[in-house]
């Protein structure tokens, strides 16, 4: 019995601690007002501004977390386009994708990109870029265009190294792109020269595998790297 009593006497008793917090509470509040009521015009306009600004920065970080929430699906639903159409869509059997927690690697394997020397895409190239564009203009990140060579040593011509035709190549790609609307701001041109092979260059035709574009997709904003 005694320890039955005693339950009933603490839960009979938690209604005091409540009432005192809402006393407590309501003597702050109380005190707040009358304060406010001793302030000067000036003073007051300031802790009016200090209340709005703490409203407005709760609502500009809720609204930058809705945004990013929105971009990363924006990002997720292009990486799936993009891998379904590498598995039977408009670019089966001519781009292989890799996906990691950075980035979205798109290698790009038309008959041939380039020729011997040249920055000029080759026709076969431009309907696979052209397939392309549609499925990464939605991606909101950027987009890095990465140009490399074979091991030919450039000799004469509109290039002094295969470090600068790797560049022209990207830069090529990079207009392309943008003239099918692609926004500029996101698009970052690289060259490898002939140093990234994705083949031994041991033949002719592993040399003109070589001479390629492969595209790469941050999946960080620049602001977050």
């Amino acid at each position: 019995m005694n320890e039955h009593a005693d339950k009933r006497k603490e839960f009979g008793n938690i209604w005091l601690i409540i009432f005192s917090d809402i006393t407590t509470n309501l003597m702050l509040f109380f005190l707040m007002l009358f304060s406010m009521t001793r302030m000067t015009a000036v003073e007051k306009q300031m802790v009016v501004a200090g209340m709005e600004s703490t409203v407005v920065n709760r609502s500009a970080r809720e609204q930058a977390e809705l945004e990013r929430q929105a971009k990363m699906a924006r990002e997720e639903a292009a990486i799936k386009r993009i891998q379904q159409a590498a598995a039977d869509g408009k670019l089966a059997g001519k781009a292989t994708i890799a996906v990691t927690d950075k980035t979205v690697k798109i290698a790009l394997n038309p008959e041939t990109f380039f020729s011997i020397g040249s920055a000029k895409l080759n026709p076969g190239t431009v309907h696979v870029l052209e397939s392309l564009a549609g499925l990464i203009e939605a991606f909101p990140n950027d987009i890095i265009i990465e140009g490399h060579t074979d091991t030919i040593p450039v000799r004469g011509g509109a290039y002094r190294s295969n470090w600068e035709l790797s560049i022209a190549r990207a830069v090529g790609v990079v207009n392309f792109f943008t003239a099918t609307g692609l926004d500029p701001k996101q698009l970052v041109a690289a060259g490898y020269g002939e140093f990234h092979p994705a083949h031994p260059n041991d033949s002719e035709v592993n040399r003109a595998r070589n001479r390629r574009i492969e595209i790469t997709l941050v999946r960080q904003a620049r602001s977050m790297l």
